[in-house]
């Protein structure tokens, strides 16, 4: 089933990530340190299947320097609530666990690009407009 970006838990930085949802289990199981940005979809989200493109290409070229992974919040729900997720998509990104920034809405390659360098750079305040 092929609805979003995610990388396997025992996944090595140099194999690219497979485009499938993460269930609870694998998310858990995901390592804490460096850069993630979760990807939160829902089944019946246009904007979400339009983003699924850009996360997956950013998901190649990222490889190794941070994880962009998806959950369905149809199939995940406290998952989304634990990330207080509102609106689809949405993108959550976390250095070394903490939350650095977010981006609500459909957004472009460029865009979500330059949000994932300032969390690798270390910025902690990330806003989108």
């Amino acid at each position: 089933m092929n609805h979003g970006v995610a990388t396997s838990p025992d996944m090595t930085s140099s194999e690219s990530p497979e485009l499938d949802d993460l269930d609870i289990k694998a998310f858990t199981q995901l390592p804490k340190a460096g850069v993630l940005a979760i990807g939160f979809t829902a089944t019946g989200c246009g904007p979400c299947k339009l983003m699924k493109p850009v996360l997956a290409t950013l998901a190649t070229e990222y490889t190794g320097r941070a994880r962009i992974v998806a959950i369905d919040v149809d199939r995940e729900p406290l998952v989304a609530q634990q990330y207080d997720v509102r609106s689809m998509p949405t993108l959550v990104l976390l250095r070394d666990g903490r939350e650095v920034g977010r981006i609500v809405g459909r957004r472009s390659r460029t865009f979500v690009a330059g949000v994932l360098d300032r969390a690798i750079a270390g910025d902690v305040a990330i806003a989108a407009p």
